[in-house]
Formats: structure tokens, C-alpha cells, sequence
């Protein structure tokens, strides 16, 4: 009998919306990050296009998330999450296959809009089931346990599409789609916990579905992926041409910032939910912005010594940043078009990364050493004064 009862316990606890949720955004994250290490043979070796061009493969899954809001909008809550989730798994299994597949680099590009409006509901949905799982006083815990798997699964998409990628860029394309038909029959089996959720307040007739302060977290999340694009893709360019680094110290540098992300963000979530999500988003803040500043101090002293500190710090930093956006500025019973909304913002913030960054290099004739020793300071100070903004524009919110 007691083991009868411990069965159905441990049954219970692994269908917990929040186990569930961190289980389906994980999977769902892993296929995107695989195509990172293999991108240039994605692009460039196979279509034979410039590499200016091949950003055009990052930026265009922006377009597809817009056209997934207009989507959610024009359907008003007619299809349960399980079956929008579902949905989506299917589509881009299909889309990865396809992309493995065509000749054509305009149609390619077309397939992979389309898989973008396809991701932003993978990954806004499982967002959405973790912040209901549980009270609002432990709220960005949560959060910051849901970006934990997805730090994780991002490592481990990176390190999967590298090894696989060795022999054939286009294999990854195909172990990104099996593992979203493994995503589609999980999520199939665990439908009934998905649409679980608590049911999310409509708007008001001819009103705008996110509330004053949801656009505010819209504007945090945009903030804190337009910086990740700077550190992920304009730093290692500007050091590789700049500086006499190994790429064995910038990779253990990178590692290092994914692991503190990962590796803070549930502890730091916690913290907000004690301390207030404002303060917590403050302080993330002035260590992200502080940490890019001392990246400039690179032009005098030896790369080796600032390099990994900074990125170290950095990462702390912001593994604070995306549970105290959300417990300072989104409701928890907000709906997928909300929680969707805020994914593209951080979409658009990270097209505008990569675009900006790779604008200003290109633009602005000054040697990589001394390009880094300037832009990473500016962008340090220009994210803790806009973050400072935000919070006071909250603020003001809240005495209304």
C-alpha cells in the first residue's frame, strides 16, 4: 500500500507544471543553439552567399515572430495551449527537415521566418506554465529556475550542433527536427498539465492585451537580449581580430559566463522574490553594465587577466536580470499572446544586437582593439542609464 502511494507521489511531483514546463523549454531550446557552431556551413559554404549576408539567417526569425502575435491575436484564445504547443512542434520539425533539404537561399530563408514564429510559441508557452506553477511570492524563483534549463540546454545544444556539425552542417538540421518530434510526443503525453494553467484575465474590448507595465518588461527583455547579441557575437569578432587570445581562453571565458548564468539565476530569483524584483534588477544591471565597462580596460592591461573576470561577472549579473523583469513588470496569469509579445521584444533586441554591432565595425574605421576598448564601455553605461530609466518609469506606475 505505501508503495502504491510513493509511486503515485513521484508520478505527481514529475508532472508538476513547473517540472513540465522547465522540461518542454529545454527541448524546445536545444535544436536553435545547435545551429550556432555550424552556421557559417549553413550559410556561407552551402549557398555560396557573403557573411554580411548570412546574418540575414538570425535577423528573419523576427519577422516570423511578428507574424505569430498576429496569429494569436486573430485567433483570440480559440485553440487550449496544449494544441497551440503541439502545433508548433510539428511545424518545425517539418521546417528544420525541410531546410536540410532546399537548394534555394531565398527559400531557405523563407523556411526559417516561418520556424521563428514557430519558436516563439515553443518557448513563450513553457514560460507561461512555469510562472502559474505556484504562488506569486515565489514567482521569479521560478523564472529563474526556468532560465536555468534553458542556459543548460543552450550549452548543451552548442556542444551537440559542434560535434555533429563536424561531418555535415546539414545533419544538425535533421537531429533539430527529431528532436522536436520527440518534443511533439512529450508534449502530447503531458497535454493535460499544459492546459492547466490559470486562466489569464481578457482585455478589454479594443484595448491593448499587455498592461502599462508589461510594456516596460518588454523593453527590459529587448535591453537584456540586444546586450547577450553584443557579448555573443560582436566580442568575439573584435577579439579574434584584435588581440593575440587562444581561443581556448575565450572559449573557458564563455563557458564561464553560461555556467554563472546558469548557475545564479534560480538563487537570484529567490532574492527578488524576497528582496523586490526592482532592487534585484537594479544591482543585475549595474554588474552587467560595470563588467562590459572593464572590458575597455583591455586596450591597457593583458587581455588574459580582464577577460574571463569580466565575463565572469557578467554573467552573474545577468542571470538576475530576466527573473526580476518579470516579477517587477508581468503578471503571472498573463496569456501566451502576452508572454509571446514579450519573446519577440527580446527577438527585436537581439536582431538590433547582432545588426547594430556588425553595423558599427563595419562603419566606424578604428582598429579592433581600440573599437572594443570604447564600444563595450558606451554600452556598459547606456544599459545601466536605460535600465535606471525603466525602473523610475515603473516606479512612477506604481504611484498612480
Amino acid at each position: 500500500m505505501f508503495a502504491t502511494i510513493n509511486v503515485k507521489t513521484k508520478h505527481n511531483r514529475s508532472k508538476h507544471p513547473l517540472v513540465v514546463g522547465c522540461l518542454l523549454l529545454g527541448l524546445a531550446a536545444i535544436p536553435d543553439a545547435m545551429v550556432v557552431p555550424v552556421l557559417h556551413d549553413l550559410t556561407v559554404g552551402r549557398f555560396g552567399v557573403s557573411e554580411g549576408v548570412a546574418h540575414y539567417f538570425m535577423a528573419v526569425n523576427l519577422i516570423g515572430a511578428l507574424l505569430a502575435i498576429g496569429v494569436l491575436a486573430l485567433l483570440k484564445r480559440r485553440f487550449s495551449s496544449s494544441t497551440l504547443f503541439i502545433s508548433a512542434a510539428i511545424i518545425s520539425a517539418i521546417l528544420m527537415a525541410s531546410m536540410a533539404v532546399v537548394d534555394s537561399w531565398e527559400l531557405f530563408l523563407a523556411i526559417r521566418c516561418l520556424e521563428g514564429g514557430a519558436d516563439i510559441l515553443l518557448l513563450s508557452i513553457p514560460f507561461r506554465l512555469i510562472a502559474g506553477a505556484g504562488n506569486q511570492d515565489r514567482y521569479a524563483g521560478r523564472i529563474g529556475g526556468g532560465f536555468t534549463a534553458m542556459m543548460v540546454s543552450l550549452a548543451i545544444g552548442v556542444g551537440t550542433g559542434g560535434a555533429i556539425g563536424k561531418e555535415s552542417a546539414e545533419a544538425v538540421l535533421w537531429v533539430g527536427s527529431g528532436i522536436m518530434a520527440v518534443l511533439t510526443l512529450i508534449a502530447v503525453n503531458v497535454r493535460q498539465v499544459v492546459d492547466k494553467t490559470p486562466p489569464s484575465p481578457f482585455p478589454a474590448a479594443h484595448r491593448c492585451p499587455l498592461i502599462p507595465r508589461e510594456w516596460v518588461g518588454a523593453g527590459f527583455y529587448a535591453l537584456d537580449r540586444g546586450l547577450a547579441a553584443l557579448v555573443s557575437t560582436s566580442l568575439p569578432i573584435l577579439l579574434a581580430s584584435g588581440f593575440n587570445i587562444p581561443k581556448v581562453t575565450l572559449a573557458v571565458a564563455l563557458v564561464g559566463m553560461f555556467l554563472s548564468l546558469a548557475a545564479f539565476s534560480a538563487p537570484v530569483g529567490i532574492l527578488a522574490d524576497r528582496y523586490g524584483g526592482g532592487r534585484v534588477r537594479l544591482v543585475s544591471s549595474i554588474m552587467c553594465g560595470v563588467a562590459l565597462a572593464g572590458l575597455g580596460l583591455m586596450a591597457w592591461l593583458p587581455p588574459e587577466i580582464i577577460l574571463l573576470p569580466s565575463l565572469l561577472m557578467y554573467g552573474v549579473g545577468a542571470s538576475g536580470l530576466m527573473p526580476s523583469a518579470f516579477s517587477v513588470s508581468v503578471r503571472q496569469d498573463a496569456s501566451n499572446l502576452v508572454f509571446s509579445s514579450l519573446q519577440t521584444a527580446g527577438q527585436a533586441g537581439f536582431t538590433i544586437g547582432v545588426l547594430g554591432g556588425g553595423l558599427l565595425i563595419y562603419t566606424i574605421s578604428l582598429p579592433a582593439d581600440l573599437m572594443l576598448s570604447r564600444m563595450f564601455p558606451i554600452a556598459g553605461v547606456s544599459f545601466i542609464v536605460l535600465n535606471c530609466l525603466l525602473l523610475f518609469a515603473l516606479r512612477n506606475m506604481a504611484k498612480r
